[in-house]
């Protein structure tokens, strides 16, 4: 009889674990102002999604070239350099808020990518995003994400103003704990 003696046996992963990679995100806040203005990168794909981060602060950085200058302050996301130079994620800030203020349709989704790229961001500060803010952009992101047109969504414009005051909530929440990368 044969027998093998189970520390001999060769142990399997149970699941292969999902590729995590990270993302160049831009950004822009001035509508006059043509492309991103800073970027970020996320860490997407594993357990550690989540933006790139020191000393409890967020990381943003000036020009594309500084990623990977940034990304050396978060020593656990450094794991994943190279970091990417070229934008995957655009977050047009000024855009987004303009559309929730007067416009009907969003063709580009331009709101529901900021809101799903605020949504990291804000967590990733820990400052208690007041319910009823958390409310209305849970609520708006999922019925963005059902197709919905904002002409659909927004039955006043007393909505319109509680959204846009949620949103620069999230933008002065980020603000106040980010660090800026500039040389």
């Amino acid at each position: 009889m044969y027998y093998c003696r189970m520390s001999l046996l060769p142990v399997l992963p149970s699941q292969e674990q999902p590729h995590q990679e990270l993302v160049l995100v831009g950004f822009r806040l001035d509508g006059e102002h043509d492309g991103p203005e800073f970027y970020t990168l996320l860490s997407v794909g594993g357990e550690n999604e989540r933006p790139i981060t020191a000393s409890g602060r967020l990381l943003f950085f000036t020009h594309p070239e500084l990623a990977a200058k940034t990304l050396a302050l978060d020593a656990e996301l450094a794991k994943l350099a190279p970091p990417p130079m070229e934008v995957e994620t655009f977050c047009d800030l000024a855009e987004a808020l303009h559309l929730v203020n007067s416009q009907s349709v969003d063709s580009d989704a331009v709101v529901l990518d900021c809101l799903l790229i605020l949504d990291d961001l804000v967590r990733a500060t820990r400052l208690h995003m007041p319910d009823r803010y958390q409310g209305l952009l849970t609520e708006l992101t999922a019925r963005l994400t059902e197709g919905k047109q904002l002409e659909d969504i927004f039955t006043s414009h007393f909505l319109r103003e509680h959204v846009e005051d949620a949103l620069l909530w999230c933008i002065g929440a980020i603000a106040a704990k980010s660090r800026m990368i500039s040389e």
